[in-house]
This record gives C-alpha cells, structure tokens and sequence, in this order.
C-alpha cells in the first residue's frame, strides 16, 4: 500500500531539486492533499491495462489542489495516450520497477508518451514548475518525454530500454536533466535539444496532435551526471544516430558535465545549418565510435563554445571504422579545447583527430593525441567570405604522437593567418604543414 512515508523516501533525491526551478508548492488547504497515487484512479501495472486516463485523472486532482506528488508504484503501466503533467505537478516513481508503455494502434508510431499541458501555447507559457522521476521508459512504439512551450522543468533517474524516437526531446527552457540512465536503444537520437517547427506530437487515443509550432527553442539547459549509451538510428544520417543532437533553430545557453556516452555512432552533434552559442562541455567521456564531437557548418556563426576535460576512446574494432575522427567543429567564434585525450583504435587510420572549419578565437591546451597517420590538429578556411576565415588561433602545451602531421592549415581566403603556437611534444612525421603559423 502506498504511504506518504514510502514516497517521501523514494522521492527524495529528485525532489531535493525541484524546489531551485519556480513556484513552492502550495497544497490546497480545503483538501490538505499533496500526494496522489495512479492507482487510486484505476492504473494498473499488468503490462496490458490502459491507465493513461488513470495518470491524467491523477495530475489533473494534483494540479487542481495546487500542485502535488503523483506516485508510479512498481509495475508496468501501459499509455494508450500521451499523459499532459500540469503546472507545479511532479510524477514520480520508484526507479527501473516503474516502467511506462506507450500503445499505438496497428503501424502507428511516434507521438510522446508523456508530455506537458500547454501544447498550443507561444514561447515558454505552456505548464511549467513539473518533474518526472525515477521511471523506467520501455516503448519501442512511442517518442518519450516531450517538453513543449514549457519552462522550469527537472527530469531525473530515468531508466531508458526501448524508445521509437527519443528517450527525451525538449522544446522549452530552464531544464536540468540529470541522473539519466539511458542505456537500452532509441529509434533515432537518444537525447534530442529541439525546437517547435514540426513534429513534437502527442497522442490523443486515435490521432497525433500536433502542438502550435511557433519555433519555440530549447535554451539554458543542464545536462549532467548521466550514462547516455543507447544504440541509436540505423546509421544512414548522423543525425539519427547520436547521443546527444542538436536539432532546434538558434538558441543559446547549454551545460553538459559529467557524462559517459557510448553505443550511437556520435557522441554530440549538430544539424547542419543551426548555431548554438554559450555551450560548456565538462568531463565527458565518449565511447562513440564516429566522432566524440560534431557540430556541422552553418551561415550563421556560433560563440562561447567551451569542452573542458574530454576523453574520447571509440569502442569498436579498427574493421568497422574507415578512419578516426575525434573533434569537428565548424563556423565559432571564441572556442576553447582543453584537457582532451583521443585516443584511436588500435591499427585505425586517423583522419583528423581536431578539424577546425571558419573558427577564430581559439585556444587549443593540453591535447594528448595518438595517432596512425593522418592529422592531429586540422584547421582550414572552407567557404569564400571575410566571416569564414580561421585565425587567431592558439595552441599550447599538447602532445601529439603517431601523426602524419601535427598542426596543418589550409587557407584558402585572405586574412586568415595570426596563429601561434608553444609548447608542443610533436613526434609525427610534419610537425607543422601551412603558411601563416608563427611559433611564439
């Protein structure tokens, strides 16, 4: 039987945070009801009942006295639609043993297994001041959780199987995602930043309903302390087969730390033709078999990039890569590399282990790079214009072993030079390939 006393202990890690992102909660005094169980309305977790109204019943009653607690207990529950959390509303569960199902009629797939209320809201004024917490996501049917037009979001502790689409995909701000454990498989990326210019669907029991597409944007978001491993895609786009993807329009204020990622062919990617600005990487590392980090050319430049404390070491044999590629990053301004390890399979040709494209204001320090063949540090000027040159760029303090060449650079405008280099233990066959590179 459900009690505050089990809740309370199994929601505590979650619910220490919720307080940091809005509203208090403010219990409905007439009732003095602030917690709401799924199956005092009719769930039940055999794997086959629908409880979709059941959950909606739930955070409805929830939301209405104010806000409150709607517990999962263990079981697998099946969602015939796509549950909307309410405002200051927070689902939770007790962990993996909660398992949440989506069901689609005949060859029906995609629309979100659970999502926010608010769906045809502008900007950010959809629900916000929500969590969702220790649940387990089995629903190879289903996209996962949905944010939409919301903000002041916090989602922990979720245990990823099996997903159409993605376990996560955002489409509001002010979210901390952390504790994720999302190690099973997603149709398409594991965990997709979005915007609101198509898709994000939701599932109304007979039809996808679509939510107001205005281009709403994911920004200032938190991502950390989590295990990102899930195979993802069928390899035919980078797009679909990456940990973490960049998906929205323009947007700006992102922080990743403290993460492992693995089993998609990208670590983190970005759609070609978007600009992310004010994103820092921290203590990441990837088992990506592709690239650790991929953020593909756009017209529009982005700013502020930062990756501070990366290890990229690719988990398959050299017989299923072509060539090694670690870092690729087009188009920034202000970029700063830091405390990376790259190291290739063993016998894998390295093609480049950094390639930068159109970036100025770089600082590259402390790089430990192995390689065979290929080059350690790419930078070049791809595109015709005064915005998609490189330069001022600095490098320090790395070292590169095993390469072809070191430091090579390809200019193909004018204006791209002022580069500057010290400090460098290079045993490769080139150290240093290009014109307009100045040792300091």
């Amino acid at each position: 039987m459900f009690s505050r006393r089990h809740f309370l202990s199994t929601f505590a890690a979650g619910a220490a945070a919720t307080p940091l992102l809005g509203k208090s909660l403010e219990v409905n005094p007439e009732s003095g009801k602030s917690h709401f169980n799924v199956t005092d309305y009719g769930a039940v977790g055999d794997g086959q009942s629908h409880s979709a109204d059941a959950f909606q019943q739930a955070i409805d009653e929830a939301e209405n006295n104010g806000g409150g607690y709607v517990f999962v207990p263990a079981g697998r529950f099946v969602l015939e639609k796509t549950p909307l959390i309410g405002t200051n509303v927070h689902l939770t569960g007790t962990g993996r043993g909660s398992v949440l199902i989506g069901e689609r009629p005949g060859d029906h797939r995609g629309a979100a297994l659970i999502s926010n209320k608010g769906q045809q809201a502008g900007g950010y004024e959809g629900a916000s001041d929500w969590s969702i917490s220790h649940l387990g996501i089995d629903s190879p049917k289903t996209n996962g959780i949905v944010v939409t037009h919301a903000k002041n979001v916090y989602i922990s502790h979720i245990y990823g199987t099996d997903i159409y689409h993605h376990f996560i995909d955002t489409a509001g701000k002010n979210i901390i995602c952390e504790n994720l454990f999302l190690t099973g498989h997603s149709g398409w990326s594991v965990f997709q930043i979005d915007s609101l210019s198509g898709a994000q669907t939701i599932w109304d029991g007979e039809q996808a309903v679509a939510p107001n597409h205005d281009g709403t944007d994911t920004r200032d978001l938190i991502l950390r302390n989590s295990i990102i491993t899930a195979t993802a895609g069928n390899g035919n786009l980078p797009r679909h087969d990456t940990s973490i993807h960049f998906h929205g329009e323009v947007s700006e204020g992102f922080l990743f730390s403290d993460l492992i990622l693995g089993g998609a062919d990208n670590g983190i990617y970005m759609d070609d033709g978007l600009s992310y600005s004010n994103i820092q990487m921290t203590n990441i590392i990837s088992y990506n078999p592709g690239r650790a980090v991929w953020l593909a050319p756009s017209e529009i430049k982005q700013h502020n990039i930062s990756i501070r404390g990366l290890i990229h070491q690719p988990e398959k044999s050299s017989e299923e890569l072509e060539g090694y590629h670690g870092i690729t990053i087009y188009g920034t301004e202000k970029l700063t590399l830091s405390d990376i390890t790259l190291i290739p399979p063993d016998g894998l040709p390295c093609l480049e282990a950094i390639e930068l494209d159109a970036c100025e204001k770089v600082e590259i320090s402390t790089v430990k790079a192995d390689g065979n063949g290929g080059t350690a540090i790419k930078i070049r000027d791809r595109r015709e214009g005064e915005d998609t040159v490189s330069r001022y760029v600095k490098i320090s303090n790395c070292m590169l072993d095993g390469f072809s060449a070191g430091i090579e650079y390809e200019n193909n405008n004018d204006g791209g030079d002022i580069f500057q280099w010290k400090n460098l233990f290079i045993d490769v066959q080139n150290p240093i390939v290009g014109e307009n590179l100045h040792s300091d």
